[in-house]
């Protein structure tokens, strides 16, 4: 998983598909979450279960800023 203090290596020309990590503008604030489809819903889950999803509606300012492809853990 993704813990605070790690380092995450984004890449903005990868395509976003379903299960990806992304980082994403949801109403002018970023975030960290996997992207999902539920038929032609879209949703942002974090890889914290105690969260609920976020469904993106039209009426969001949304947009996908990258994909994560690595993720560098701090040392402890």
């Amino acid at each position: 998983g993704i813990h605070s203090g790690d380092i995450l290596i984004v890449d903005r020309a990868v395509q976003a598909e379903k299960q990806k990590i992304v980082i994403a503008a949801v109403n002018g604030e970023l975030t960290v979450k996997r992207i999902w489809y539920d038929g032609d819903k879209l949703f942002l889950q974090s890889g914290n279960i105690n969260f609920t999803p976020i469904e993106i509606t039209p009426d969001m300012d949304f947009h996908i800023w990258g994909v994560v492809t690595y993720v560098i853990h701090k040392p402890v």
